[in-house]
């Protein structure tokens, strides 16, 4: 009843908000961006719906969270879907959104550097999920000029993958995939690290290489999002400004202010990546970055789901297993292979 009910109030939403308002599907793990207090996900809830009115960066600073709170949104102008991503597979069969929307953002927290590679894989592979069946992906005419992400990227990048490391033979894609084409933007939370612990640093050096290296490999967007600047090579958009942004992105504004923190497609600067950031992301001693694949040189301090964890600290411990019966009642997707298995084990997507 809880999804029956929360699909058919998506359903109408998406009748009108998704044609009419610059809409995007915000994928995350364990944190998102969250302006509306209404559609911050709750116990079971993996889906809810943004309706914000989004003003200039001058005015989204100072009037930050103030209007949301007070629920006095009057003239909504951008549409975000915020969609919680679990390890369990069961947010693929109930998303109902239309796929007119095609504009993605991947939200991922940097603060834990072990549970990046995890977050990100289970993200990468519940979007290559949900663009597979799709007929086309091109429908609609808003943000074509930003649809610079294929499905046939998505299928055969990996993220954290060593350079010198053998890309898996499972990862294919057919000739068709080509011409799926989305906008991806990937917004990263950075968090302040203790400049005088090396190792932390460089952790947190080696992430933004890779995700860096990920972007590149896609040719899609990518925004740090925090409150302090961390080097000169990783430009800070604050948060207050990210919705702003969203909808500039969507529209296809490049010269509107705030994304000039965004590094756009076609502006990666692969070989600064491959030398400048490759170089600073090296640990003597703990992990070569050129040969150690993400999952090597920083393994979970934990196993299992952050999701699940993030339950049981909440006083939830049972919804794991409600989760799974209502998972298994939905039945079994074909699914890419994370980036712990290998090739010989995988199959391909």
């Amino acid at each position: 009843a809880l999804f029956s009910t929360l699909l058919s109030e998506s359903n109408e939403k998406s009748t009108t908000t998704s044609s009419e308002t610059p809409t995007l599907i915000q994928l995350f793990h364990t944190k998102s961006i969250t302006y509306d207090e209404n559609a911050k996900l709750q116990s079971h809830a993996v889906l809810s719906y943004q309706a914000l009115e989004v003003s200039s960066p001058e005015v989204e600073s100072k009037l930050f969270g103030q209007r949301r709170r007070a629920n006095q949104v009057i003239n909504p102008n951008l549409g975000v879907w915020n969609c919680c991503v679990m390890r369990e597979k069961l947010v693929d069969s109930l998303l109902m959104i239309p796929d007119t929307v095609q504009h993605y953002c991947m939200t991922i927290d940097l603060s834990d550097p072990s549970m990046v590679e995890p977050a990100v894989s289970v993200l990468h592979d519940s979007l290559v999920r949900l663009l597979v069946g799709q007929v086309s992906a091109n429908s609609g005419s808003n943000g074509i000029a930003t649809r610079t992400t294929s499905l046939a990227k998505l299928k055969t990048t990996q993220f954290g993958l060593a350079p010198q490391e053998k890309q898996p033979s499972s990862l294919t894609h057919k000739e068709e995939d080509d011409n799926i084409k989305i906008s991806l933007l990937i917004c990263a939370f950075v968090a302040p690290t203790n400049k005088d612990d090396y190792k932390e640093t460089q952790a947190q050096n080696l992430i933004f290489y890779h995700l860096r290296r990920y972007a590149a490999a896609l040719n899609c967007a990518l925004c740090f999002v925090g409150k302090t600047a961390i080097a000169e090579e990783v430009p800070i958009l604050p948060i207050e400004q990210v919705s702003y942004c969203w909808r500039e992105w969507i529209l296809n504004n490049h010269n509107a202010n705030g994304l000039n923190q965004f590094i756009t497609p076609d502006n990666h600067q692969p070989d600064v990546i491959e030398s400048v950031l490759l170089r600073n992301a090296q640990c003597a001693g703990e992990w070569n970055a050129t040969e150690d694949s993400l999952w090597k040189a920083l393994p979970p301090l934990s196993s299992g789901d952050s999701n699940e964890k993030d339950l049981k600290r909440d006083g939830q411990a049972g919804d794991g297993d409600w989760l799974s019966q209502l998972r298994d009642s939905v039945g079994s997707e074909q699914t890419m292979p994370t980036s712990r298995t290998t090739a010989s084990a995988a199959s391909p997507a």
